[in-house]
């Protein structure tokens, strides 16, 4: 076996990997001490791998580096923490050990690897941050894309609308509309609730409510609003604006990017009008049709910025710039004795 840095696992290391194994334990800390890896604390599971999470991997984030090795359902994850403030020779020291304590406590055990300089980095958000790049599909370059999406295109066009349910005949892909739909958006309109959510069956290629609430504020639409799927929103917002009561319709059309395939990116783009179309067929007066990618940013203060934006300042006129410094302005003419006569 090769150590790129000459450090090696101490017996103390070793015995510690052992019955980390064998009992199941939750979390090992390693750190480099004068020239080995050594062990530096565990932990044993409470309650779930990401209840644990948190609560067991930050306390030990400190300001010099280490490693965490972790136990989730699939395995060991091996967490490098390398902060900011530590010294060069101590990251280079670390970066070039990491696969010496991979080898030692057995490449087999380990399913993931993450590398970080804050403990946000590797925060149970970070992870989970970390999967989801790791998920993303390679970019594509602009004619693959544009390939992609003239392939879904043409799939969509030859949609064959079935006609066993009852369906709006409006422009665009036109899709038939579950029995759930229109009893909920009518309640909308006479104010029995203020949220509604509508999403797409994607296999049977129809329009689907979801689900409805009669107390969803502006700060928890946000939390209605799913970031690994596309959906269609209605929301009664109720505000005040110069003075005046308001209550406003909002319909939200959210698509969190690629999380989302082509042809549901392509589905709930080419719908979204036939759904405002039906909401306006129940005489629901939308006031703003929105476009996000998520829910994180909305709140009140977005939703007053889209219902009644600000009004631009007029740019006022530009003078007329100056002459260039150098140039030789020209004196006065003096008067003559003929001019003052």
């Amino acid at each position: 076996m090769s150590h790129q840095t000459g450090i090696k696992a101490s017996s103390e290391l070793k015995e510690a990997f052992s019955v980390a194994v064998q009992d199941q334990k939750r979390l090992l800390k390693v750190e480099i001490v004068e020239e080995k890896l050594e062990p530096k604390g565990s932990e044993d599971a409470q309650g779930s791998w990401e209840e644990d999470y948190d609560r067991f991997v930050l306390p030990r984030l400190e300001s010099t580096p280490c490693y965490i090795l972790y136990r989730i359902e699939q395995g060991w994850i091996l967490l490098a923490y390398m902060p900011d403030e530590s010294e060069v020779r101590q990251k280079m020291l670390y970066a070039a050990t990491r696969s010496t304590l991979k080898a030692e406590f057995g490449g087999g055990n380990i399913v993931d690897d993450i590398y970080g300089n804050s403990k946000d980095d590797l925060s149970l958000e970070g992870y989970r941050k970390h999967l989801e790049a790791a998920e993303a599909p390679p970019p594509l370059t602009d004619q693959e894309q544009q390939l992609q999406m003239l392939s879904e295109a043409d799939k969509i066009a030859r949609i064959e609308i079935s006609t066993s349910t009852r369906q709006s005949h409006l422009h665009g892909v036109t899709f038939p509309v579950d029995e759930e739909t229109e009893p909920n958006l009518v309640k909308l309109r006479e104010k029995e609730l203020v949220y509604v959510q509508l999403s797409i069956d994607l296999e049977n290629e129809k329009i689907c409510f979801e689900k409805s609430d009669a107390k969803t504020t502006p700060a928890t639409l946000g939390s209605q609003i799913p970031d690994d799927r596309s959906r269609y929103h209605f929301f009664r917002f109720k505000h005040q604006y110069e003075g005046d009561d308001m209550d406003s319709v909002v319909f939200i059309y959210s698509c969190p990017g690629y999380k989302c395939s082509v042809r549901e990116r392509m589905l709930y783009s080419s719908c979204k009008a036939t759904v405002i179309d039906i909401a306006k067929q129940l005489e629901i007066d939308i006031v703003k049709a929105i476009e996000i990618e998520d829910g994180s940013d909305v709140n009140h203060d977005f939703l007053m910025d889209e219902v009644h934006p600000k009004q631009h300042l007029q740019k006022q006129l530009f003078a007329r710039p100056p002459g260039p410094a150098n140039r030789r302005r020209s004196s006065p003419r003096p008067s003559s004795a003929k001019d003052k006569n």
